[in-house]
């Protein structure tokens, strides 16, 4: 589960269209960031990467709370 489109679009029929990234993608990006804006952090970019999913993966986990 990706959590579905980030920003979903109306078209012009009135049905929602997936635009852009998942809800996934958003927040392991916006994980990944706040992971790298730590000037003391260390790993490769694989492990910052798996990181930032299992972040976003554990905030889908709770929007289902």
């Amino acid at each position: 589960n990706d959590g579905g489109p980030a920003f979903p679009t109306l078209d012009n029929t009135e049905h929602w269209r997936h635009l852009g990234v998942s809800i996934r993608d958003y927040f392991a990006a916006a994980a990944l960031q706040g992971c790298l804006a730590n000037p003391n952090a260390n790993g490769s970019r694989a492990e910052f990467a798996v990181d930032a999913y299992l972040y976003a993966d554990e905030m889908l986990e709770r929007r289902k709370r």
